[in-house]
Order: structure tokens, then C-alpha cells, then sequence
């Protein structure tokens, strides 16, 4: 079972994200910098899901294209 403060971490972790992401894609922050915010942000909010996500991103794209 999910405990209410698991869920609520996550949802505050993936909405501090995605407003870090769109300041980086807007040119406010660079990629360096969005990487350190990612990851202060996981360590405050300790996503289970959100972190997941996090490592998934951070692999190499496949190259085999």
C-alpha cells in the first residue's frame, strides 16, 4: 500500500522537476545546472517513481539509428 505522504513526495518531487526542466529549456539554467537541481531534489523529496525516472533519463540514447 502507498502511504498519503510516499504519494505526496512524488508529486511534489515530479512538479519541482518539470518547472526545473522547462527553466532549462527555456535557457535560464543550463544542463549542469538542471542536473544538480535534479539531483537536491531527490535527495529532498526521496521519489521512489521520480528517481526511476531520473536514472532512465540519464542512460545514452542507443546509437544503432
Amino acid at each position: 500500500m502507498v502511504r498519503l505522504d510516499s504519494l505526496a513526495n512524488e508529486v511534489n518531487f515530479l512538479t519541482a522537476r518539470q518547472f526545473a526542466e522547462s527553466l532549462m529549456k527555456q535557457g535560464f539554467i543550463t544542463k549542469t545546472e538542471f542536473k544538480k537541481i535534479d539531483d537536491l531534489l531527490i535527495a529532498a523529496f526521496a521519489p521512489l517513481i521520480g528517481k526511476l525516472i531520473t536514472v532512465s533519463l540519464d542512460k545514452p540514447e542507443d546509437q544503432s539509428e
